[in-house]
């Protein structure tokens, strides 16, 4: 299967190893570059969807004296010490991704909501055309799309992908690790904020290294909006306009790795994101959370 890209916390459980090993390998090698091959899947909580397949990914990586590529974040350094890391930030918004994986139409309605309409419009009992009934409880969720918006566009449509700016701040110490950043839409596509807090306690064994990572991702009305709500004009029978506000997503996640040489490593990562109510109580969503889960061998070339 063709590699995919990986969203970017589960990016950064594959290759985490702590930020202070982090910092001290980019001293060593200005790059690193790695792939990791394995089985994984992350949840798609949008209604009528497929869930994300992980099956590969790329590892590459930058760093120079101030400035540093990391996996699609660009980034300038104006502030560090041993302990504390001040950047500029450069990145690429991860929300689209879900809008690639609707499997059907995308009307957003799951099946027993197809379902519920066909019988509401007496299309199970009159027919079409006053022909045989179908049977509607042998239809799939296109063909019910089908038989209940005959002529209506019901797919919802796609949202672009925003790129973020702003500023990231990291402080390593022995009890463990903090991460913060404050980002901004700077494309034009949302005009959404977005704030990311996170404490990862990673500890190392001899061949083995494990982290931690608790974090609260806060994500603005707009932001929120035009990713999770439905416009007036997209509404539709048994799909409300919904114009939410903001929010905060919950993270836990735990990530692991193996040495088994010099470079080959046997990596996991376990992912919830707990969604915030904003987020839940749209009409296209049907998860509260979404779990993700990857386990594979990388390799780093260098």
């Amino acid at each position: 299967m063709q590699p995919m890209f990986v969203p970017a916390s589960a990016a950064q459980g594959l290759a985490e190893q702590g930020l202070a090993e982090q910092a001290e390998d980019a001293n060593k090698s200005r790059w690193t570059i790695g792939a990791a091959l394995g089985h994984g899947q992350r949840q798609n909580p949008f209604v009528a969807s497929d869930d994300l397949n992980l099956n590969a990914t790329i590892d590459l990586a930058w760093y120079g004296e101030r400035w540093f590529f990391d996996n699609g974040d660009i980034g300038f350094i104006f502030r560090e010490t041993a302990q504390f890391s001040a950047n500029a930030l450069l990145t690429v918004d991860n929300e689209r991704n879900y809008f690639s994986y609707l499997s059907n139409g995308s009307s957003g309605l799951d099946i027993f909501s197809l379902r519920k309409l066909a019988e509401d419009k007496g299309l199970g009992v009159l027919g079409i055309a006053g022909g045989e009934a179908p049977d509607l409880d042998s239809l799939n969720e296109e063909q019910l799309e089908t038989l209940v918006f005959e002529e209506l566009d019901t797919s919802l449509p796609e949202r672009d992908f925003a790129v973020n700016s702003g500023v990231e701040m990291l402080y390593l110490s022995r009890w463990g690790d903090l991460q913060a950043q404050l980002l901004t839409d700077v494309s034009g596509t949302h005009h959404g904020q977005t704030a990311w807090l996170s404490y990862s306690y990673p500890w190392i064994t001899r061949s083995s290294e494990f982290s931690l990572t608790l974090g609260l991702e806060w994500k603005s009305s707009d932001l929120v909006n035009y990713y999770y709500g439905v416009r007036p004009e997209e509404r539709i029978d048994g799909r409300m306009a919904y114009s939410p506000g903001s929010g905060i997503n919950r993270v836990i996640r735990f990530s692991a790795s193996h040495a088994l040489s010099e470079r080959w490593r046997l990596v996991g990562v376990l992912e919830r994101e707990q969604l915030s109510s904003a987020i839940r109580r749209s009409p296209i969503i049907e998860r509260g959370s979404v779990n993700t889960a990857f386990v594979g061998l990388y390799y780093q070339l260098k």
